[in-house]
């Protein structure tokens, strides 16, 4: 089905396919790994934990994505039984040693109101910025914890509560799943009414000339009322024509008549943050995180 078209050689379409998809993906891959001079292109695997308890039951765990230059804690998941005792600490610590040791000069996380913005606090990171875009009031914390290169991480805790678990990489798809269930079951419980009563959506738009070339297209999800823009790209031969402009307020207006109150984005310091800024995206928070004094600028805009 088409959706808008910009001119007589262009047409922007709302259901393209899944191939359509991966070249918009890769383009956008592409274009990050060559800025600045390919420093962020790292093939460093994800560092992924697990917590068993003394008969090998998966209580917990910790999943990292090694992205652009800096370890991103991704999902942190304890057991409502064996919180509170260290545990989430224990395996934050040690991807964190792990990750330093990988040659990772931060970590990064985002983590709404009601998770855990204090833990993180209280075990060294810092906070960039607040998303304060979503409905009931609820706001998502954006924390940065940098490894100095004379910082000894601690080993994790010893103590009473510690003696029959332990901790050891496993990025095996059964427990990843058990991780990521526990979270999803944790979130539910917490704002599962709000999510039911705002249906999240995908949005995905490609560009494409009038012989099936995609050149450019972007990617969206809704969730609480605010919809994040994860990719925007437009091939580097037809930028400065319009493009990414009809792309970003084509799927601004899918989220509006799907009763989106604000938009979020997060991009890198060559990826233009100064275009977002033009079409009324304000930054909220700033990452310094990164190498090579490369930042990473977060963007909100309300509808």
């Amino acid at each position: 089905m088409n959706y808008c078209e910009n001119s007589n050689r262009f047409v922007i379409i709302d259901n393209p396919s899944e191939e359509e998809i991966k070249i918009v993906q890769k383009g956008l891959e592409d274009n990050n790994k060559s800025y600045p001079n390919g420093e962020l292109d790292i093939p460093t695997p994800d560092i992924s934990l697990v917590l068993k308890d003394d008969n090998g039951n998966i209580v917990g765990g910790v999943i990292t994505s090694m992205l652009t230059g800096v370890m991103h804690l991704e999902v942190l998941w304890i057991d409502e039984k064996y919180r509170g005792r260290g545990y989430g600490r224990d395996l934050v610590l040690q991807a964190e040693r792990i990750g330093k040791e990988k040659g990772y000069p931060a970590s990064q996380t985002w983590t709404f109101s009601f998770q855990a913005p204090g833990f993180y606090q209280r075990i060294g990171y810092k906070v960039l910025g607040i998303f304060e875009g979503y409905t009931e009031g609820i706001t998502e914390y954006i924390l940065l914890k940098k490894f100095e290169s004379n910082e000894q991480i601690p080993k994790e805790a010893n103590g009473p509560n510690h003696d029959n678990f332990t901790i050891s990489e496993d990025a095996s798809k059964d427990s990843m799943k058990i991780l990521h269930e526990g979270l999803h079951k944790y979130v539910t419980k917490q704002i599962g009414i709000l999510r039911k009563k705002n249906p999240e959506i995908n949005i995905k738009l490609v560009i494409k000339k009038e012989d099936g070339q995609v050149i450019g297209g972007i990617q969206a999800y809704t969730t609480l009322k605010a919809v994040h823009i994860v990719r925007l790209w437009v091939d580097e031969n037809y930028r400065n024509q319009g493009h990414g402009r009809e792309l970003l307020t084509g799927a601004e207006r899918i989220a509006q008549e799907n009763g989106c109150i604000s938009g979020l984005v997060n991009v890198l310091s060559f990826q233009s943050p100064e275009f977002f800024q033009k079409y009324g995206y304000k930054i909220f928070g700033v990452s310094n995180g990164y190498p090579n004094s490369i930042k990473e600028y977060f963007l909100i805009k309300r509808f």
